[in-house]
């Protein structure tokens, strides 16, 4: 899944919308599959690193998880 998700969006889909041209190191769900996300293409977005982690911090995904 991430391989095919990749060879069709092979830059960063977040640096892309801020004019820069960065190559693809991970692949976001939009939605955690811990909230109810899946592994639809409409779910999922290719990102480098330290936008995944942006992300990641904004939505509180990671770090939120088990202070609840």
């Amino acid at each position: 899944m991430r391989d095919r998700y990749v060879a069709k969006n092979p830059l960063c889909e977040e640096c892309k919308r801020n004019g820069k041209l960065t190559p693809v190191q991970e692949v976001h769900h939009i939605l955690p599959l811990s909230r109810g996300g899946t592994h639809d293409e409409s779910n999922l977005m290719s990102v480098c690193t330290p936008c995944h982690s942006s992300i990641t911090a904004r939505d509180g995904d990671r770090w939120r998880r088990g202070r609840g």
